[in-house]
């Protein structure tokens, strides 16, 4: 095979790998081979050496281009960083590179992180007599102090990445580079242009070339830009992501400054989350702070954001995330902070308790100096400790004013060491409904009740040796969990009677239980499990279980906000069945504060906490359908105002406001070898092996149902096979026949426009003409209307798959893994496989792209002018569609659950429990609805330095 390039250099965007890219490039490129080896070799110089972004004509293909150069390249030249195992492109690459030529063939070039964390899995992994190891690839290797000194040992270890592509040792090549220098002498060359006219062809030229290199420059930091923004919306930040993605986009696109990428509108569309469905909480603000949190409160009327980080209290508006206020607090770990009202909030301050008022942007009242807070149940008793001093104040939440003290007696809560990470639901200081009696745990591993009137103390029994203490009142019970070395108890105990309801206890060694006191009642987690627990009996009822161990809670109506260990956190909504919406985090959210319109996460190990807020969408709305009705399948047809659920048992057809027009339960329900729903007439056809039934789609009736000896399905219609021989085309609008003569009594016809399709010992004819040998797996029209079929041979590895039309022309040929399935549209063919990605290819055979997504390819039909590919959700019966570029298949969208259009041209999207509609939106609506948002804020000079990546 000839070889356009010698290398092709895969590498992460941006930072020190793309100098590091930048110039191996050169280096490479200007690199003259010794006399010698270039005498058997043939040649002075390397070959092309491809990095993307820098041999790309601007007008091509980014996924097209890349692919040619990778099959036309002889190695690939890794450049491994602690940042490459994250980039998808530079996987995709590798994954690319591999399968054509070989892990061998694959030269590895490290710059920093150690080789575990740089190199990708599969370069790690070996088969060594049917047993994968793990080994170390041989690495040319720059790792320094600086990108100064990395680039420099880059010029000398350019030799041992061009061994292995010239064919030599290191050691002569090292040998023959030295000698050459030594006997080189520098000679300068001056060469003078023939003329003006020479001169000025020769500036147009360089024109050209700095102009084309200007805009792969600017197509490839829009690519990083709009990967920027997904991981930024991965983290909870909208904001920061939305103006990512604006960056990302041309702003005039007329007269784009910038090329336009697919993959920026969809990192566009994903922050503004304009195609979400269901009403629920979604990420809306994400507040930066100079440290990480240690509380979040949100006011009771949620007009506010309350962070205790550092040694700080930051109040922000929950609906524009705006900073109102920064308070200095104690510096220390122990603080506090209790909202009072909407707009009054008293907190450890400085050089006392502080109560502020948010309105006037002042402090209300001062107190004595405090650390730990705690309100009564009314909101009428405030309760101070200062660390760890024997004496409790209670004040006045209006003025301020000492209402009473009560004494310890001498005994104290623990004091973490000061600048440690401490958790504010670490210990118990809590006032009942009424504030008559305060819960305090103590250092010494005791538990008393205090008598807020008098001071009286009653002893609560807990466990022997305990350690640790967390929990509270609800209203007049004290729930909460107490823990020792090896034993874990969570007690629940009713003051008014002094009493002891219920005890529960685990080894700690099996888990530990951890209280939580919302605004219903207690409260208790163990492991990856919730509980709600009786006041009156104690008993205790598993509310809902989620991955791994829960790490807080939080309730508002039937709605629960749960974070967990892997850093996930979850909105579950019990009226929804336990359905959640889940959220992914890269660190876990410790503290959670859930209300009705917003919400807060906030964690010990991030300077961000999370805004979310409630989106109401019932306004677009169709209809609620019977969530206990079983369904795979649905579809809207928008001309007939109709809306089919289906399925191999039966089907229902609905109205577009929800009336159910007819229903039908499929007879033999486990012999229905395939449904299929035709898009023109809406009809649902229902296959057997030897029978067809097709289903009115704007009435629900049987419209046909016939006996076969066989029946076959293709896009072209249905072609039953009847015991005497004789083969009927069955119309899917109308159900009415038409017979047609099979070819030898073949038990496989089906006549199409062009003659009559039939397969008969593994060969697949059309009109007599043989056109492949094999299973159809699929046939469409090309844009031109030319027949295409798409014909599966063999099994597993062995699969292959030709291209036909139907001048009988096979176009292409290729290997499949296993069993697959075909899809036309847009001039393209799509090849879904049982196991491993989708691909697309051009009619001609050139591959475009493949699909890498978490689902399963299972239609792909036109919506306008844009391609929409239906997933469904591995091992589940979720869905959701890829809107593509009709250029590069590109994602510039990502739609759940699409089942159609209405007539009006709105989009019909499953939500899970309702049917709802939406728009689809240009990129210029997407952009303005950005700006919108944003409400002019833009990039700083700072944080456009740091993520534009040349």
């Amino acid at each position: 095979m000839t070889y356009l390039y010698d290398a092709f250099i895969s590498y992460r965007h941006g930072e020190l790998d793309g100098m590091v890219a930048e110039r191996l490039h050169k280096l490479l490129e200007a690199y003259r081979i010794p006399g010698p080896l270039a005498k058997k070799l043939g040649r002075k110089k390397l070959n092309r050496i491809f990095r993307d972004r820098e041999e790309l004509p601007t007008s091509s293909n980014l996924s097209d281009s890349i692919n040619e150069a990778l099959e036309s390249s002889r190695f690939l030249i890794l450049i491994c960083s602690k940042r490459t195992c994250g980039s998808l492109w530079v996987m995709r690459e590798v994954e690319r590179f591999g399968a054509l030529h070989g892990k061998d063939k694959i030269i590895t070039l490290l710059i920093d992180g150690e080789p575990d964390e740089a190199f990708p899995p599969d370069l790690r992994e070996r088969k060594v007599n049917g047993e994968t190891i793990f080994v170390e690839p041989l690495a040319a290797d720059i790792r320094a102090e600086s990108a100064k000194k990395s680039l420099r040992l880059l010029n000398e270890e350019k030799l041992r990445l061009l061994s292995p592509i010239l064919g030599c040792r290191f050691d002569d090549l090292r040998r023959r580079h030295r000698r050459r220098k030594i006997q080189q002498i520098a000679t300068v060359v001056t060469s003078a242009f023939a003329g003006v006219a020479a001169f000025g062809l020769f500036a147009t030229h360089q024109y050209i070339q700095i102009n084309r290199q200007m805009q792969l420059k600017l197509e490839n930091q829009s690519y990083v830009l709009a990967e920027y923004a997904t991981n930024q919306l991965a983290v909870g930040n909208p904001d920061i992501a939305t103006l990512l993605a604006l960056e990302a986009l041309p702003n005039d696109l007329e007269k784009p400054e910038r090329p336009y990428v697919p993959a920026a509108e969809r990192a566009l569309a994903d922050a503004l989350m304009v195609y979400h469905t269901g009403s629920g909480f979604q990420p809306h603000r994400a507040l930066s702070l100079p440290a990480p949190a240690n509380q979040v409160l949100l006011s009771p009327g949620e007009h506010y954001a309350a962070v205790l980080c550092g040694y700080e209290l930051i109040i922000a508006d929950t609906e524009t995330g705006t900073v109102l206020a920064t308070l200095p607090t104690r510096r220390h770990a122990l603080n506090d902070a209790v909202f009072l009202s909407e707009h009054v909030l008293v907190y450890t301050g400085e050089h006392g308790l502080v109560a502020f008022d948010m309105l006037a942007r002042s402090e209300v009242w001062q107190g004595e100096p405090a650390s730990k807070l705690a309100l009564s149940g009314d909101g009428a008793v405030l309760a101070a400790v200062y660390r760890d001093a024997s004496l409790v104040r209670l004040h006045d939440i209006i003025n301020g004013d000492v209402v009473g003290q009560i004494s310890l007696g001498g005994r104290s809560m623990p004091v973490p060491v000061d600048g440690a990470l401490y958790n504010p639901h670490n210990g118990v200081f809590s006032l009942n409904q009424d504030g008559s009696a305060l819960a305090v745990s103590f250092s010494d591993g005791s538990l008393r009740i205090f008598d807020t009137a008098n001071g009286a103390a009653t002893a609560v029994d807990t466990i022997e040796n305990a350690t640790h203490f967390s929990g509270g009142f609800y209203r007049n019970t004290l729930g909460f969990a107490a823990m020792s070395s090896s034993e874990s108890n969570y007690i629940l105990y009713d003051q008014r009677n002094e009493m002891t309801i219920m005890v529960y206890s685990v080894e700690t060694s099996v888990g530990q239980f951890r209280p939580f006191i919302l605004l219903d009642g207690h409260y208790m987690t163990l492991g990856n499990e919730i509980f709600s627990i009786n006041q009156a009996t104690g008993s205790a009822q598993k509310i809902a279980g989620i991955g791994s161990r829960i790490e807080a809670v939080d309730k508002r109506g039937e709605s629960y906000l749960l974070s967990e260990t892997g850093g996930a956190y979850h909105v579950v909504n019990l009226d929804e069945q336990g359905e959640a919406r889940s959220f992914q985090s890269d660190y876990v959210s410790d503290f959670l504060d859930l209300g009705a319109g917003f919400a807060l996460t906030g964690s010990r190990n991030a300077n961000t906490v999370r805004i979310l807020r409630y989106v109401d969408r019932s306004a677009q709305e169709l209809f609620a359908y019977d969530e206990n009705y079983f369904f795979s399948e649905a579809r809207v047809h928008g001309g007939l105002d109709r809306v089919v659920f289906y399925s191999f048992q039966g089907m229902r057809l609905y109205n577009l406001e929800g009336i159910l027009i007819g229903k039908a339960e499929f007879s033999a329900a486990s012999r229905v070898r395939d449904t299929q729903y035709d898009a023109a007439s809406g009809n649902v056809i229902v296959i057997y092996d030897d029978a067809l039934q097709i289903y009115s789609g704007l009435t629900g009736k049987l419209l046909l149902d016939v006996r076969a000896k066989s029946v076959v399905y293709t896009t072209f219609g249905v072609g039953v096979l009847h015991e005497n021989g004789g083969a009927v085309r069955y119309d899917l609008a109308t159900g009415e026949g038409m017979p047609v003569q099979p070819v030898d009594d073949t038990e496989r016809a089906l006549p199409t426009a062009e003659g009559l399709l039939t397969v008969r010992e593994g060969q697949v004819y059309l009109a007599n003409a043989n056109i492949g040998e094999g299973d159809i797996i699929g046939a469409g029209y090309a844009p031109d209307g030319a027949l295409y079929f798409a014909i599966a041979t063999g099994e597993g590895n062995g699969a292959v798959l030709s291209l036909a039309n139907d001048t009988a022309t096979v176009c292409f040929t290729f290997k499949t893994l296993g069993r697959s399935e075909a899809f036309f549209a847009g001039g393209y063919v799509f090849i879904s496989p049982m196991i491993g990605d989708a691909s697309a290819y051009t009619l001609d055979g050139r591959f475009v792209r493949s699909f890498r997504e978490n689902g399963a390819l299972a239609e792909v039909v036109m919506l306008g002018d844009t391609i929409c590919a239906n997933y469904y959700l591995t091992a589940s019966t979720q869905r959701f569609s890829l809107l593509l570029a009709p250029d590069s298949l590109e994602p510039v969208a990502q739609l759940p659950g699409f089942l159609g259009e209405t007539d009006d041209g709105r989009l019909v999207l499953d939500s899970g429990s309702a049917l709802e509609t939406l728009s689809l939106l240009s990129t210029t609506q997407l952009m303005e609805l950005g700006a919108e948002r944003l409400g002019g804020k833009t990039l700083t000079p700072e944080e456009r330095q740091m993520y534009k990546a040349w």
